[in-house]
């Protein structure tokens, strides 16, 4: 018995002698700093994590963070130069270069996105959010092609990846290639029967391509996944201009032929 309390009196003395090692201020500011964030008080946190910065000029994640908290402010301006700030201090992390590309794009400047999608992509090819950001990147600045084989190349690579089809389908459509686009959107209901938005994308292809029956057909398959929707209003008001527009070009037809 004496050994066994003997035992238990070390163990508890080790126990003791053990301490987490102290954070610093700044690193308890951050943290103070992600809860206000995460609670979406994003200005309070812009504070704490200014705070945390000015004692560890250093500290990554609360420059991320600082940046995020801007982003949410839609202070694009201010969340780029704290993310120019923070790839100067690490600049092999693939989400900085993403999350700059994206203000950019979000600030309206897409060509300066470019770059650091490219980097993004260069550090992590497995990141493919930042292929499809580069993507629209390009259709902004007017290079479709680009953006099309970028689409195509996720496609081919990543055929589970449905934002790609949904994208290329979206982007052919700005580009009045319905024929296309309804194709692609096929593609993609065929790897996911419950993908609401390619319903209305053919609707809306087939609209434009004035093939009003097969139209009202996929706008009515819509309705059936996605009635509430705030889209619904507009597939059944076309539904009702359609079925009025048939019988003309029906008569129409018929006096062609």
């Amino acid at each position: 018995m004496q050994i066994n309390s003997n035992v238990e009196s070390n163990l508890a003395k080790a126990v003791n002698k053990i301490t987490a090692p102290k954070k610093s201020r700044s690193y308890e500011l951050c943290v103070r700093a992600d809860a206000l964030r995460f609670a979406k008080l994003y200005q309070e946190s812009v504070k704490c994590y200014l705070e945390s910065i000015m004692m560890d000029r250093s500290h990554e994640e609360a420059y991320w963070g600082l940046a995020a908290s801007y982003k949410y402010l839609t202070n694009y301006e201010k969340a780029i130069k704290t993310l120019k700030k923070l790839i100067k201090i690490n600049d092999k992390n693939d989400k900085y270069h993403f999350e700059l590309g994206v203000c950019y794009l979000c600030d309206g400047e897409p060509a300066q996105a470019i770059p650091h999608l490219v980097q993004s992509i260069v550090i992590n090819r497995e990141n493919l959010e930042a292929q499809i950001q580069l993507a629209i990147a390009h259709e902004l600045v007017d290079e479709a092609d680009l953006s099309l084989m970028i689409y195509n190349k996720l496609i081919e690579t990543n055929p589970e990846f449905l934002k790609a089809y949904y994208n290329k389908a979206a982007m052919l459509m700005g580009l009045g290639d319905f024929e296309e686009a309804s194709k692609t959107f096929f593609k993609l209901i065929k790897r996911n029967p419950d993908y609401y938005k390619a319903y209305l994308g053919i609707a809306m292809s087939f609209d434009k391509l004035e093939r009003y029956s097969d139209a009202i057909r996929y706008y009515k398959k819509f309705l059936e996944l996605k009635k509430f929707s705030e889209d619904a209003i507009f597939a059944r008001q076309r539904i009702k201009d359609l079925k009025a527009i048939l019988p003309i070009k029906t008569k129409h037809l018929e006096l062609i032929h």
